[in-house]
């Protein structure tokens, strides 16, 4: 594989990697690919939900330790738990639901609440969809969010009601204004207790008259409603159309939906059979698919931390997401994050180079990265700059560079100190002096300039 020649089946396991999870380095995904795709992708669905350690004591934010008002503490929180897990799809598939069951802290300005329901996506995150938006209709943090705790018995607040089938079930079209008001009848009474953080339905405010929704009529609550949604011919399509733009490509046809969502149904709305058909599809190996997706913000920072090994404090990480266009546990609004093109402007990119800048400047002399980076050289398998920037396009990248980005990373290893090009040495001897080390180590960190970087 030396010179960035790749083989098709670690092609496609890294791709794999990519979008069930957060990317991997060089031997986890040679250990993928030693198990066959089938195995790979049945390793990462059928994952054991609590078998992933980490070092935190998660019940801090349950407990109150954290600070109900440190959002900041929360999206690091998250953020560890994204580089660090050994759970990738579920984590994967926590950022998805995150982004289409969207509540924010700019309004529950609690982030105990925002944790649960973080865990709630996380518990659920390849489970039923049914049993999902039933859960999420009684989520303290989406009742706060969109007003459910003031839906009362002959003062309706539609706005749960309408979210529900505009942006969770079934899509603009396939409602009436009339289904809007008859929908938030059936979740009138449904609220939470401020002081416990606990779902509390609340009997003398429910309106339990008949109503007529999406076609039907009884005397139906919120529970009834979701049932309803879920028999919607346009529930499946919906879902799936989504889960296909998040794994495979933005721009799919109803014919491209149509399996998937003829699967969701058969299955009962099951989300596992989705995904699981999506990852072992020919579209989502397809030229179409691979390299074509903008990393979003927390696909970029996440990957940054993981391919590096960076010791940049988590807790800073926030900042610089947010001026990149994606502040988690805060959307700008109940539609989440447009994603796609949108990820990519002069002012956004500009951040991204900022924070791989930063990045780079991290480089102590105790850095794990610069540890590695001194076994590589040492190695004997480089010889010159060409030579390290193929062996990190194989371990980090796992691409092909462009001969323009290539060059450029070559430039800036041949860079002397007078700017003149210099042919990169590797010194011999029992260490590897600290600047050379450094200066492979900002190269890395310019490779996360490249083009090649920016999308998955």
């Amino acid at each position: 594989m030396s010179g960035g020649v790749f083989s098709e089946e670690y092609q496609r396991t890294a791709h794999l990697l990519r979008r069930a999870g957060f990317g991997a380095d060089h031997d986890t995904i040679q250990s993928y690919v030693q198990m066959g795709l089938q195995n790979a992708v049945d390793s990462l669905i059928n994952y054991n939900p609590d078998g992933n350690p980490l070092e935190i004591v998660e019940d801090r934010l349950e407990n109150d330790q954290l600070g109900r008002f440190d959002i900041n503490g929360l999206q690091t929180w998250w953020l560890n738990r994204m580089v660090h897990t050994t759970n990738p799809l579920q984590e994967k598939m926590t950022l998805f639901w995150h982004g289409h069951f969207v509540s924010a802290y700019s309004k529950v300005t609690d982030t105990a609440l925002l944790y649960r329901q973080n865990q709630l996506f996380r518990r659920m995150a390849l489970g039923n969809f049914r049993d999902l938006t039933l859960a999420v209709s009684k989520d303290p943090a989406m009742i706060w969010y969109l007003d459910n705790q003031t839906n009362r018995k002959g003062h309706a607040n539609e706005n749960y009601g309408r979210e529900l089938m505009e942006l969770f079930t079934l899509g603009i079209g396939h409602y009436t204004e009339e289904d809007v008001r008859q929908g938030a009848r059936a979740f009138t009474g449904w609220s939470f207790n401020r002081l416990t953080g606990e779902y509390q339905f609340i009997p003398n405010q429910h309106d339990d008259g008949v109503k007529t929704y999406l076609g039907q009529t009884g005397n139906f609550n919120g529970n009834d409603v979701v049932d309803i949604l879920m028999k919607q011919p346009s529930c499946a399509p919906f879902i799936c159309s989504k889960l296909y733009k998040f794994f495979i490509h933005d721009n799919p046809t109803s014919d491209d939906i149509k399996p998937f969502a003829d699967t969701m149904v058969k299955s009962n709305m099951d989300i596992k059979p989705v995904v699981r058909q999506m990852l072992l599809s020919d579209v989502f190996y397809s030229p179409k698919a691979m390299w074509q997706k903008f990393k979003s913000p927390t696909e970029f920072v996440v990957d940054a931390i993981r391919i590096t090994g960076s010791q940049f404090p988590l807790r800073y990480t926030p900042q610089y997401m947010q001026q990149m266009g994606q502040e988690l546990f805060n959307a700008l609004s109940v539609k989440g994050w447009d994603g796609g093109k949108t990820w990519i402007n002069t002012n956004t990119l500009f951040s991204r180079f900022n924070y791989a800048m930063t990045l780079a400047r991290l480089g102590e002399e105790n850095d794990p990265l610069l540890v590695k980076i001194e076994d590589v050289l040492k190695s004997g398998t480089v010889q010159n700059a060409s030579d390290v920037v193929d062996y990190y396009t194989e371990h980090l990248l796992h691409r092909t560079l462009s001969d323009q980005s290539k060059q450029v990373l070559v430039a800036y290893l041949n860079a002397g100190k007078n700017g003149n090009q210099e042919p990169f040495e590797i010194p011999s001897g029992e260490r590897i002096p600290y600047p050379t080390l450094i200066k492979v180590h900002g190269m890395l960190h310019v490779m996360m300039l490249t083009p090649e970087f920016q999308i998955c």
